[in-house]
Parts: C-alpha cells; structure tokens; sequence
C-alpha cells in the first residue's frame, strides 16, 4: 500500500504530506489571483453535471417535482426545487475559495449571487435551468448498520435531508467543485424536519470549514453564507447558565435561517455505496429496483466515484475486482491520513458514522465537532457519544470501521465463483487490516516526531518521550494547541543547558515557557517534579538533532497551529451575528485564514486558554 501510494520518505514534513500525497488530492492556496476571473453567468455556463450524465435518476422524479414532501426514492439522485429564503442577505464570502472556482471575489456582493446561494435558483433562468437534486444513503453506526433514520423502513427515506446539490463546476485546469447548498429547504429525505439551517450553525461550518483548508486538512470548502433578514426557526438549545452534559438541549430559541454554500470535488459518501449494497444484498420489495438493477446502480456509482475521486490513481481499465482493492486500499490511506490530521491540529469530529464521511477522505458536515482544549485522550463534545466511540485519540479506530464498512459494500459486486475470489478478499482484508494500521502508525509516529520537533522518531521518542508526555498532559490540565506552540519556542542554549549541566534548574525554565498552557495551578504543582524530570529528557533528545534552531522551530510552529477556532471564538461570533454585528465573523476570517502566524495583534485575544465563563458550558464544550 506505502509503494503504491506515496513516493515521499518520512524524513518529510508531515503537514507537507497533506498537500503532496496523490491519495488526497487537496486543493493548495488557489493560484488563479493572476489570471482572469468570471461573473456568475460565466460560472454557471461551466457547469457540467456528470452525476446526472452517469447515474440513474429517482424514476418519479420528474412526476412529484419539486420532491418537496418526504418519501421513499430510487436511484441514485431526485431532483428538487430548493426553498429560497426570504429576503437575502451576504454574511460572508470566501475570496481564496471563489478564485479557486475562477469567479471574481466581487460577484459575491451583487444581489444576483445573493439571490441564487439562497436557493433562488429563478433568478438566473434566463442563462441556465438550474435543477438541483439531492441524495439518497445508508448509515453505519461505528459499523453496525442502521435502519431507523428512514421513516419507511427500508432504508429508501434517509439522505441529504436539507442539502442540494447545485451543480459542477469546471475550471479551465480541469477541477471539477461540486456546489451544495446547506439549509435550503425540505426533500425527501427530511424526515418531518423543516430543512433550514441557522446562522449558529452555518457560520460553524463556514469558518471551520476555511480554516481547516488553511491548516492543512483535507476538508470540503465553504464559498458563501447567506442569511434571512425575516425568516426564524425555533430550535432546540441551551439556557445561558446550563452546565450539564448528561442532557439534550432543553430550551427552545428563536434563531435567524441561513444557508452555506460549500463545496468539494463530490460528496460521494461511503453510506452511499453501503444504500445501494444493501439494495443488492436482499431480496427486492415494492417499488425497488430487481437485483440486476440494484447490481448495475451499485457498479455504475463505483465507476462514477473512481472517475470524480480516484482519476489517475485507478486505471479504467482494470478488471472490477483490481479496482475495488485499489478504492478501498486508497480510501484506507486517506482515512488515516485524515484522522492524523485531525489529531495533529486539535479537531475531534464527533459524529463519524458512514453517512458523513467522503470517499475523497475529506472533513465534511461540520456538526457536533470542537477543538481540544484541556487535552483528555478521549474527549469529544458529542453528548450522544457516551462510550466516546469517537474520542480525541480514538478517531484513528473509527475512520478504520468506515474502511470496513465501505469494503463490506463494495466485496457485494465480486463474483464468488471466480477462481481469484478468496485472493481478492484476502488483499481486501490486508488493506482494510495490516495496510492501515502500518501507514496509520508510519503517520502518527510522523506528526507526533514534527510536533516535537525530533530529528528522528526513534525508539526512545516511541516508547518514553510520547508515552510520559501523553500522561503528562491527561493529569496536568493542560491547554492542547498552546502547549505544543509554546514547545517550539525552546531555544537551542536552553535545550543544551536542561540535556547537560543545567539540571533541574535549566529544565525550570524550559518549564516556565509552558505554564501559560496549564488550567489548574494544583495539579501543576503536583507534577512540577514529573514535567521536570520529562523536559530534561526531551531536551537530551532535541540536543542530538544536527538542524538549525531556525529550522527545527519552524517545523515546528507549522506542526502546531497558533489559533484554532475554539467553540467559545465561534459563539462570539455566531451570537453577534444574531443581531446583526459580523465584525466578530469578520475578524476570526482574518485570524484563521493564516493559522501558523504569530498574528501579535490578536494574541492578547485569542492565544489563551478556555475562559472561565465558557467552562462546562452547554452548546461550548459540549451539544447534541
């Protein structure tokens, strides 16, 4: 799997492997500023929907347009009539991610693009006929297949409840962005919801969105965020002074509807390779496709995800089971490179069930997610979460039982007959098992050597220093994301006096840098002697490496992000926003879009710890 995937040695930079490695296909920093953008009738005159042009549409699509009401669908996609909101207006906009798709930053402010990213889709008729279409899937629970998201009992009910999906765009260099709108009004497979979005929760996913492109993670983009000045709903959420998280949210608000623009080369999931799987695995009811169809719709969207995801990794001329085993062993790879990713910056997603996670190994569907701050292994916000399935340190397991279930899809198209079958299943279950767990810990063991700044992740860095520190930090209270900042800021003098004659007073200082990262002054104390004795240990390690200070701190810095968007700067901004003030939106715009730089400006403001005020506070460190 390593020889097949990637040609970099691990003396590279981890975060570099993000943007380098062919199995991602990450999009760097747009580099169309120089060339000539477009207007929005340029952009939607490129739209080529190959979704449409090769998968099979809901047979009564057509018939019951605009698929407003709930019901069971067939096919791979309905086509449905969004719900525009009424009386629009720009929160925000993306100019990196709209000169990505060679639209012109200034298009976003004309009351055109206004109109059509509220689900107008009306406005721009006289150019294009615009028909969205959203998407049925399945869901895995940690591998367990379910059932009970679809009212119908069959599974044909569940998919993209309140997102459509506008169109695909084609830029001059070939990249093809699929455009989704996010609250824009029922489909099918809204179950009795209302299909809207809030501001609260679109501004989450529109800056976190953002700011995990420019971190480095492999995520889906936000190009543009639009809110109602007259349309609310009422939610479910918390009272100002709940401080439980052994309850849902109790308290019921009223709160502006949005809708996000984001987008990403497809939003091919693994739930829906696992829907049209489970159409083959049984035995046909009503209204279903035969289990010919459900075979030939199960290949067909294979094929289509191979050519949107795995172009150029894949031959198309491979026999279908040489392609199965590379699309799982590539997924394998993306996945753990995703799930180190997260790890390297702070993020737990929170809900990874198959359903929310892309074949292009992407984060998508910014819901119950935050970023650590007290570091606990297996922290996560998800209240629904109560065996922490999907914890900090536990994300790697996951992203391994969705390779699972994509495979256990996908083995639904070999033919057991056919004499290479117990081989093909035996290299399935390599890549599934052995393969990604050795290109897990060849990744992690990586990030975790970057982080530290080593020279060399060796024996000792494996099995004392990142152990003991692991330990460390899970008794001491510590803040994740400055802890390993101020660990770059150790100077080489410093270095050399705590490894050598220095002692305990040499690492004393080293340990000075560190303790505007702790929560707790107790428990500081209480293992003050452990950190001492832990820094001069480390410090041994880093008076070996044969590199600059320069260049070890470096790497560093560009491991360990400075500003993170932590749930209390996202309440800032999405609670101003309600009433209208965007400069809080505005400024952690600025801030996130180059995360690595020390930004002194802003320090003072958000280079800090959880505030108090935001402790164990309901809907910040933790929701449904």
């Amino acid at each position: 799997l390593c020889c097949m995937l990637w040609t970099q040695t691990l003396a590279v930079s981890f975060v570099s492997l993000v943007h380098v490695s062919s199995g991602m296909r990450t999009p760097t920093r747009s580099s169309t500023s120089a060339a000539t953008l477009f207007t929005l009738r340029d952009l939607l005159h490129r739209i080529d929907n190959s979704a449409k042009r090769e998968l099979t549409r809901d047979p009564r699509s057509d018939e019951l347009y605009p698929n407003k009401k709930s019901r069971e669908s067939f096919g791979h996609y309905v086509e449905v009539k969004p719900t525009p909101l009424p009386e629009p207006f720009l929160v925000a906009s993306s100019p990196e991610m709209a000169r990505t798709l060679e639209l012109e930053p200034d298009e976003c402010d004309k009351e055109p693009f206004v109109r059509f990213f509220s689900g107008d889709c009306d406005v721009v008729s006289a150019d294009s006929e615009v028909r969205p279409w959203a998407t049925p899937y399945a869901v895995s629970v940690f591998g367990q297949p379910i059932f009970a998201p679809d009212p119908f009992g069959r599974g044909n009910g569940y998919g993209d409840g309140r997102a459509l999906s506008l169109g695909e765009v084609v830029t001059r260099s070939g990249e093809r962005w699929e455009l989704q709108l996010k609250g824009s009004g029922t489909t099918p497979f809204s179950r009795g919801g209302d299909g809207r979005a809030v501001i609260r929760s679109s501004i989450r996913e529109f800056l976190v969105s953002e700011a995990m492109h420019a971190l480095g993670v492999p995520t889906t983009r936000a190009l543009s965020l639009v809110a109602s000045s007259s349309e609310r709903v009422r939610r479910m959420w918390y009272s100002a002074d709940d401080r439980g998280r052994d309850h849902p949210p109790n308290t019921l608000i009223s709160e502006r509807c949005a809708i996000t623009c984001r987008a990403a080369p497809s939003f091919i999931r693994v739930g829906q390779i696992e829907l049209h799987a489970r159409r083959l695995m049984r035995d046909p009811g009503p209204d279903e496709p035969t289990k010919q169809e459900a075979r030939d719709q199960l290949e067909a969207l294979v094929e289509h995800a191979i050519s949107r995801e795995f172009t150029g990794e894949i031959d198309s001329a491979l026999a279908l089971p040489e392609k199965l085993i590379k699309v799982i062993s590539i997924f394998a790879e993306r996945q753990a490179l995703l799930t180190v990713s997260w790890i390297r910056v702070g993020y737990v997603q929170g809900n990874m069930n198959s359903d929310n996670c892309l074949l292009s190994g992407r984060t998508m569907d910014y819901g119950p997610f935050g970023f650590i701050e007290e570091y606990q292994p297996m922290w996560s916000p998800f209240t629904s979460d109560q065996e922490r399935k999907f914890g900090f340190e536990r994300q790697p397991m996951a992203a391994q039982v969705n390779v699972l279930s994509l495979a256990k899809a996908l083995i639904q198209l070999l033919d057991d007959n056919d004499p290479d079958f117990e081989d093909t299943i035996e290299r399935i279950q390599e890549a599934v098992q052995d393969g990604y767990s050795r290109r897990l810990e060849e990744l992690r063991g990586e990030m975790r050597r970057s982080k530290l700044g080593l020279a060399n992740w060796t024996v000792e860095a494996q099995s004392k220093i990142w152990p003991e520190l692991s330990t460390l930090m899970s008794r001491s209270s510590v803040d994740y994301t400055i802890f390993f900042r101020q660990l770059a800021t150790f100077s080489q003098s410093e270095i050399s006096a705590a490894a050598g004659s220095g002692g305990e007073e040499a690492a004393a200082a080293l340990f000075s840098r560190l303790e505007m990262s702790f929560y707790e002054a107790q428990k500081v104390e209480e293992t003050r002697g452990e950190w001492l004795a832990w820094l001069r240990a480390y410090a041994s390690l880093l008076s070996q490496d044969p590199r600059t200070e320069a260049e070890r701190q470096q790497e560093m810095r560009m491991a360990s992000p400075k500003y993170v968007p932590r749930e209390w700067m996202l309440a800032q901004a999405y609670d101003a926003a309600e009433d209208g003030d965007f400069s809080v939106l505005q400024e952690l715009m600025q801030l996130l879009s180059d995360p690595y730089a020390e930004q002194p400006e802003l320090e003072a403001k958000y280079y800090r710890r959880t505030p108090a005020e935001a402790l164990m506070k309901g809907g910040i460190s933790y929701f449904s």
